[in-house]
């Protein structure tokens, strides 16, 4: 059985307190040696999506970020891919 990929839920959370949501957990999941990490930030107004998509293209060992499908949350989701 495979190990279900990593999420990082940051919906609900200030824009402060979910840019260091991210980091933390990001760096931690690029380490343990997962391909991608899936964001939960919400549809809500955008604010906390533009943050961390924003934040995301500013990390080295990030290769690409993508929406999710629906069945993976839609629009309330970015997935990170790990280089």
């Amino acid at each position: 059985m495979m190990n279900p990929l990593p999420r990082i839920d940051v919906h609900g959370m200030t824009r402060e307190q979910a840019l260091a949501t991210l980091r933390i957990n990001l760096c931690h999941f690029y380490e343990t040696g997962f391909p991608e990490v899936h964001v939960v930030h919400g549809h809500g107004q955008g604010i906390l999506k533009s943050a961390v998509r924003a934040t995301l293209r500013t990390i080295g060992y990030v290769k690409s970020i993508k929406r999710a499908t629906q069945s993976e949350g839609g629009d309330g989701v970015t997935i990170a891919v790990f280089k």
